[in-house]
């Protein structure tokens, strides 16, 4: 989150921690416009179980993918961001990792 703001983009950040998600996970989903899941599995896991278990829109999804076997990056992390919504602009963005 500091990498993305000294690049001037702000970044907001939940946690998931159960399933089913809580009221909570409902509220920051609707809050945003866009949602970046980070996941470390090839499947696309949590990005799956929100579109199907939230009202959260498809579109405001994009998945940070992160699976050689390796921990995650901040790089990984930084970089598809950064690509998703191309380095000049300075939108609000959050970010939902799926595990830690």
């Amino acid at each position: 989150m500091d990498i993305l703001e000294k690049r001037g983009i702000t970044v907001d950040y939940l946690r998931i921690r159960s399933f089913p998600f809580t009221k909570e996970v409902e509220a920051f989903l609707a809050s945003h416009s866009k949602i970046f899941v980070i996941e470390q599995n090839r499947d696309a896991q949590m990005r799956s179980l929100l579109t199907l278990e939230t009202a959260v829109e498809k579109a405001k999804l994009s998945s940070i993918l992160h699976y050689s076997g390796l921990p995650i990056s901040s790089s990984v992390i930084v970089d598809g961001v950064a690509a998703e919504i191309g380095e000049g602009r300075k939108p609000s963005v959050s970010a939902v990792p799926g595990r830690k």
